[in-house]
């Protein structure tokens, strides 16, 4: 299981191990699962040096209109 963390202080446990964005519905409090395949990052910010990337985690909140 993979723990996604929302706002520091509620966790969601995920059984979907591959690397893949959220939906964070901010109505109901319920996580669900974005489509990969069209998420695109252009480019992520230089790291410190002796640092690298171990992962990018991506939670796109949503409000209903």
């Amino acid at each position: 299981m993979r723990e996604i963390t929302v706002d520091g202080a509620r966790s969601y446990f995920d059984t979907n191990m591959t690397d893949h964005p959220h939906f964070y519905w901010e109505d109901t409090a319920t996580l669900s699962d974005a489509p990969a395949e069209e998420l695109r990052i252009e480019r992520l910010p230089r790291v410190p040096e002796g640092a690298e990337i171990a992962a990018v985690d991506v939670v796109i909140r949503l409000r209903r209109t």
